[in-house]
């Protein structure tokens, strides 16, 4: 019996396959961004989001984020007053502006920002919080609104 050699081209690809595809996990994150209309952002290796502005969500009609959204750094404020959010599940670790997550119906603030800049809006709610129960679950530099 005779052995051949072989030999293995590698080649590096240039970009993710899936996104060329319009499949995968990068591509459903683009698309909910896009529909969200949040721009400047960056999709890190681990699939969460850095956002270098503001995100605004406010009266989008949102139940929840979906499972594979999962914000990380937003340099702006971060607001989805007045939707149907129950609970804190994709929100970003750091807020560079203020948090705004009031009128919603929130019964716990476990998934909130560890650190947000400015100022945290937690009113009306199903759960009135407290400021004790905010500074539980996040350091804030400036007020905190119940």
């Amino acid at each position: 019996m005779k052995l051949v050699k072989e030999n293995i081209i590698s080649f590096k690809r240039k970009g993710n396959p899936y996104v060329k595809l319009g499949v995968g996990k990068i591509v459903l994150i683009k698309k909910w961004l896009d529909k969200m209309d949040i721009i400047n952002y960056n999709i890190n290796d681990d699939y969460t989001i850095d956002v270098d502005d503001g995100v605004w969500l406010d009266k989008m009609n949102l139940n929840n984020f979906p499972d594979y959204i999962q914000f990380n750094k937003v340099t702006g404020y971060f607001s989805f007053t007045d939707n149907n959010i129950t609970i804190l599940k994709g929100m970003p670790k750091k807020v560079g502006g203020d948090f705004y997550c009031n009128m919603n119906k929130l019964t716990s603030l476990i998934g909130a920002p560890e650190y947000v800049n400015h100022s945290f809006y937690c009113g009306k709610n199903i759960k009135k919080f407290t400021e004790k129960d905010v500074r539980a679950v996040c350091k804030v530099n400036q007020y905190i609104h119940v």
